[in-house]
């Protein structure tokens, strides 16, 4: 019995000096203070900002009407009422067109040939030609989703003319027209904007980010002096290494526990971002994604010989991070070793859950099988965080 209680009061000692010295060495390091700050929350705060319209309207479309009918200009009117795009009628042939597109004083062209008006009243099929800048898919997708609902609904009417003209009523012609009336609903992001599919998508991203990036910076930091022993004196001692495993991550999923909750519940709420689930929920799933990117940074720290170095790799990996989340580009299209890759990185089913929680309301158990994922690279990482622990500091006691 007195072993046990010399054992646990030596374990007890033990993770609260890694607490201390862990904290201590987070205050007093600008660097890691300037991460956690700037990233986790003035970075947050500038693209929600820069998203925050969610969806673009007005954008400018040049319009070349070639036929120059009361049918173009009638086309012309209900394309200019579109809410995505305000058009834009001065140019006279599509050469003077591309000199604005080229300048991007306009994202797209509208061509309307000669003879449109007459084309259609003589029951003949005419074309409506739409350039669009495909390389911003944002104005790419209102510029072609506003030309095609205008030219549907502008079809539909010429259709509907028709039939009563040959005695219909209006029902009975519309009915014709569309025997099948489609009725779309949007779950989820019901405005599509494009902050609330991005930023809780960003949030789950910065928070590997900044703990990668500080977890780096201490170790780095470590490795350069040398100090890992001198930090964590019972680290060479049996158990010494899982008890100071625990105290480090310890600092760091409280620093999380109060960093998420202020992204969540300022941040999103003075932009208008939606949060579906309660926040005990959404703590209870970032407990395993937390320690499962401290231990991931802990086991990787190793590689870093100087702290410089965790930053330059931690920026070139965290693009790869969000592509490998299958969010930004389905998961079915990469290449077997890449779907194997992704399911090492916390991040993977760390996003895909933030993101069925917080704006797709779904239950915890809906989430189960990201929060076994991540419990799972939690118990891997925190093996080989053992053993990258362990041998920094016999390589720092083979040096010294």
């Amino acid at each position: 019995m007195k072993s046990l209680n010399k054992k646990y009061h030596r374990a007890k000692v033990t993770f609260w000096d890694t607490v201390t010295t862990e904290w201590n060495a987070i205050k007093q390091d600008k660097a890691v203070l300037s991460t956690f700050i700037s990233v986790a929350f003035l970075i947050l705060i500038v693209y929600t900002y820069i998203y925050s319209k969610e969806v673009v309207h007005e954008v400018p479309v040049a319009i070349v009407n070639q036929d120059a009918s009361k049918t173009s200009r009638d086309y012309i009117a209900m394309l200019n009422s579109s809410e995505g795009i305000v058009t834009k009628n001065q140019y006279t042939d599509l050469q003077e067109a591309q000199q604005d597109f080229y300048s991007k004083q306009v994202m797209g062209i509208v061509l309307i040939p000669k003879d449109f008006g007459k084309n259609i009243r003589k029951g003949r099929q005419t074309t409506i030609t739409t350039y669009a800048d495909a390389s911003n898919m944002i104005f790419y997708k209102r510029i072609i989703q506003d030309v095609s609902v205008t030219t549907g609904y502008f079809n539909a009417g010429i259709v509907i003319k028709k039939e009563m003209a040959k005695g219909n009523s209006a029902i009975k012609a519309q009915k014709n027209y569309s025997p099948i009336q489609p009725i779309s609903t949007s779950l989820f992001n019901t405005s599509s904007g494009y902050a609330t599919y991005i930023i809780p998508i960003l949030t789950a991203l910065i928070v590997q980010l900044v703990l990668l990036m500080g977890i780096g910076i201490i170790n780095g930091t470590r490795k350069e002096d040398n100090s890992f022993h001198e930090s964590f004196p019972r680290l060479r001692h049996r158990g010494g290494t899982i008890i100071t495993l625990l105290g480090k991550a310890f600092v760091y999923v409280i620093l999380f526990a109060i960093i998420l909750p202020i992204q969540i519940g300022i941040i999103y709420t003075i932009f208008s971002i939606p949060v579906r689930s309660p926040l005990w929920i959404i703590y209870l799933f970032a407990l395993p994604y937390f320690l499962s990117v401290i231990f991931f940074g802990l086991s990787i720290s190793s590689l870093f010989k100087r702290r410089e170095d965790s930053i330059i790799f931690l920026v070139l990996t965290s693009i790869p991070s969000l592509m490998l989340s299958g969010l930004s580009f389905p998961m079915e299209g990469f290449p077997k070793f890449y779907q194997y890759l992704a399911q090492t990185i916390p991040s993977t089913p760390g996003i895909n859950g933030f993101v069925k929680l917080t704006q797709m309301e779904a239950t915890f158990q809906e989430v189960t099988t990201e929060y076994i994922h991540l419990w799972i690279l939690t118990a891997s990482y925190f093996l080989l965080a053992i053993i990258t622990l362990k041998s920094n500091s016999l390589k720092e006691q083979n040096i010294k």
